[in-house]
């Protein structure tokens, strides 16, 4: 996110290499269901977004020498970013050695109120040459399928954790689409407002320029009503003011220069 403070054409740089890079994903492209979102994010002069997964069921499987869990290096043993069918998970947990996980991860994308509550922005460098919105959600689901490649759980109990992640899901989707809603009006909202700002200060200046000639006129015909008067030798004093065009160009450009 592109801030005032912030160079911009750092920014703009930051994104076109963004853009064009490959995604490193597993999948590889972005989900069909934030395809939308994305696309509006990143067609935003002040907005782009890395993310490519509208959230996904997954089973890991880790392994390690010591048996401890492990975050890298982790076994996939099924991942579908759809809803997810028991039948497929119970086909490819067979295959387990260590420490079998089943997961649901929501999507990871102005959030609280769009339901993704564990959101924040993060400040990246120490310039802060880049500004992160992490958009996170407690919505999630773990559950410990095996231990050192034996089944922990049944069948039964695994249907159940499919209809619970599956439920999930419709939720993560209802979710996006909030989310989705609310940054379009986030944007429009702040777009207008800045067309209202900008014609505010076009109206503002007209005022000022209005006032300043009035003022610069006024001040004219003060000099007009002076030349009049003498100075008791018979010498007008409307040298004070010359009614010489020139003249009042440099009157005006003075009171102009004043009230800027």
């Amino acid at each position: 996110m592109a801030l005032p403070f912030m160079d911009p054409k750092l920014f703009a740089r930051q994104k076109d290499q963004c853009l064009r890079g490959a995604d490193l994903s597993r999948k590889g492209s972005v989900d069909a269901a934030i395809v939308d979102l994305v696309e509006f994010l990143n067609d935003q002069p002040d907005f782009f977004t890395t993310s490519s997964c509208s959230g996904r069921i997954i089973v890991v499987d880790n392994v390690s020498e010591t048996g401890e869990v492990q975050k890298q290096g982790c076994s996939w043993l099924f991942v579908t970013h759809d809803e997810a069918c028991l039948e497929d998970i119970e086909r490819n947990i067979v295959n387990t050695k260590g420490e079998a996980v089943f997961k649901f991860e929501p999507m990871h994308a102005a959030a609280v109120a769009s339901g993704f509550r564990n959101s924040g922005i993060t400040l990246g460098g120490k310039s802060a040459s880049k500004i992160i919105v992490a958009v996170r959600s407690t919505h999630a689901l773990e559950v410990p399928l095996s231990s050192q490649g034996q089944l922990l759980v049944s069948s039964d109990y695994l249907q159940h954790l499919v209809h619970c992640a599956n439920r999930k899901m419709t939720e993560n989707l209802t979710r996006i689409n909030r989310f989705f809603q609310n940054v379009k009006t986030m944007v429009n909202t702040t777009q207008e407002e800045g067309i209202k700002r900008k014609r505010s200060k076009q109206k503002g200046s007209k005022s000022d320029t209005s006032r300043i000639t009035d003022a610069g006129q006024t001040k004219l015909e003060s000099c007009g009503d002076n030349s009049k008067e003498t100075d008791g030798s018979g010498e007008g004093r409307g040298d004070i003011c010359s009614t010489d065009s020139d003249a009042v160009e440099d009157t005006f450009d003075c009171l102009l220069f004043e009230e800027t």
